[in-house]
């Protein structure tokens, strides 16, 4: 790091300000998240970057615009003060088939083609492990105006040579032929790397590395061949004024840790974050 970058800051937060660049000043679509960070990513895109950016939510059952985002531990409802519209399902599925939505999505599996699986693991008559399913992902990856994923733990068990079960729609013959024209994969940020995909092959390709992570670190937990090109940038460094606003207003309890938290230490951040939250 140079010049007015020389702070300190962790990999969450590298990851919620490289996802909050990533949407333009134009940007006019509405974008539900599932993870704090990709949460963050939002509210600070929204602050900063892309004023434009709706932040959408469910309370209460239904769907909601909100002004502005703090992450919290209480889960389920949304403040009413912070509610800018509500909106139906018949209206959010008119979104979706209109390109103007958007979902920040988190893979079960995800192939070296941009594939995902939300739904099993192993054989679809006899599944070893089940999840939520498809959902709204086979609609979402063929009408977004561009697709995100968010890996919390970069593994091969999450990325693997081909997904057991196809949720959503990645590099295909379709999209290659125009059949399908929107929801191509675009990037998949991981708690290692930003991976994308070669728009020549359809392969998925390492684009940056985050803090104090190697090109190895990433290879050996990657089940398939990544596409590593000679020089691999770091991802980059977050931005004082940047990590003022996540520690601050967006994030000031830390929810953000839990999303790449450990197995041994997940109970100790989420203990810290409620006496923190008790104590404001």
């Amino acid at each position: 790091m140079t010049g007015m970058n020389m702070v300190d800051y962790t990999v969450e937060e590298q990851v919620i300000c490289y996802l909050a660049r990533s949407f333009d000043p134009d940007e006019e679509i509405g974008v539900f998240a599932l993870n704090n960070c990709t949460n963050a990513g939002l509210s600070l895109a929204k602050k900063l970057y892309a004023p434009r950016l709706a932040i959408l939510k469910q309370s209460e059952g239904r769907y909601c615009v909100i002004s502005e985002l703090c992450l919290s531990p209480v889960v389920g409802q949304v403040p009413e003060k912070i509610i800018e519209t509500r909106y139906s399902s018949e209206e959010a599925f008119a979104m979706v088939n209109n390109g103007r939505y958007m979902v920040i999505m988190q893979p079960v599996q995800i192939d070296k083609n941009g594939f995902i699986n939300l739904s099993l693991v192993g054989d679809f008559a006899k599944p070893k492990m089940t999840f939520v399913g498809s959902r709204g992902a086979p609609s979402n990856t063929v009408n977004q105006r561009k697709t995100l994923y968010f890996v919390t733990n970069h593994s091969s068990r999450t990325f693997v040579e081909q997904v057991d079960f196809k949720s959503g729609v990645g590099y295909s013959q379709e999209r290659s032929d125009g059949t399908i024209k929107w929801g191509t994969p675009i990037e998949v940020i991981s708690n290692l790397c930003v991976i994308d995909f070669d728009e020549a092959c359809g392969a998925a390709r390492l684009k940056s590395l985050h803090k104090g992570v190697t090109r190895r670190d990433v290879e050996e937990n990657t089940g398939f061949e990544l596409i590593v090109p000679e020089n691999v940038p770091e991802t980059p460094a977050p931005k004082r004024d940047e990590l003022d606003l996540i520690r601050t207003e967006i994030d000031p309890l830390g929810m953000r840790r839990l999303d790449f938290a450990t197995k041994e230490n997940y109970a100790q951040i989420e203990t810290e974050i409620r006496s923190a939250a008790d104590g404001a």
